[in-house]
């Protein structure tokens, strides 16, 4: 937010970011008050800033940390005396040494991801098939990803081995990358259009190793009104499909 307000100065107003998900559901009110000081020293000292969540805020976040940003706004008054707002020194300021995550990467001890970040020396066919995966996703190129999932249908690889040892696992280390503010949640739309465009070859053989009695079972998934962000959604189909689930999918904003 501070590159923006360096970048814009007192052009235009902005909006956000307050951490929905770290911040107001699972932190507390201290940590509500300190960040929305933080955005106010940080980028609205001559003011252009609305405070608000940085996303959707989910309906479980605590009544007392939205009183708590509600109240601490209010609290701020023009011109700003930022010494008034207290020692900052201990404000969350994401992605500085200071102050590390609140949260562990979800791939914390995933040996599977810590592996795929080194280079092997001698790769089986498979692995180099795998190999080639992740760097596909990792780097936005759907082409390459088609080509790989080609190569390892020929070296005779399950359309399982391939979603789940290849194009999921570079999902996972691209999550990872963006999880410690490596990467951006734009990256991780372009990784997963990427693996979206060698799908359709796999969608197919996926479904025909449901089982011989037919699907595990039938699944209706959708986004409710007002949410548009399906990258969730879609893996989530992926990965029932590729265990067997006939998916219904009902899209976004319904």
């Amino acid at each position: 937010m501070d590159h923006a307000k360096r970048a814009i100065g007192g052009q235009i107003s902005l909006m956000g970011t307050l951490s929905p998900f770290s911040t107001l559901m699972h932190g507390s009110t201290t940590d509500v008050a300190n960040e929305v000081k933080k955005l106010a020293a940080e980028v609205g000292y001559n003011g252009g800033l609305i405070v608000m969540p940085g996303c959707d805020i989910d309906w479980t976040i605590p009544d007392e940390n939205l009183k708590a940003m509600i109240e601490t706004c209010a609290s701020i008054k023009y011109p700003m005396d930022v010494a008034a707002l207290g020692d900052l020194s201990n404000v969350y300021l994401a992605g500085h040494p200071k102050h590390p995550g609140k949260r562990a990467p979800s791939t914390a001890g995933d040996t599977d991801v810590a592996e795929a970040k080194t280079h092997h020396k001698e790769l089986t066919p498979q692995q180099e098939v795998n190999e080639k995966l992740v760097e596909a996703i990792m780097e936005y190129d759907g082409d390459k990803a088609i080509e790989w999932v080609k190569k390892g249908l020929e070296r005779g690889m399950t359309a399982q081995d391939i979603v789940f040892d290849g194009l999921s696992l570079g999902m996972k280390v691209v999550g990872d990358m963006y999880e410690r503010n490596e990467r951006f949640v734009t990256d991780m739309l372009k990784a997963a259009k990427t693996m979206d465009k060698a799908m359709p070859i796999l969608t197919p053989l996926l479904e025909q190793a449901g089982g011989d009695g037919g699907p595990t079972g039938t699944v209706v998934v959708g986004l409710v009104r007002g949410n548009t962000q399906d990258i969730g959604k879609n893996l989530v189909c992926l990965m029932l499909k590729a265990n067997g689930f006939k998916v219904i999918d009902l899209g976004k904003n319904v």
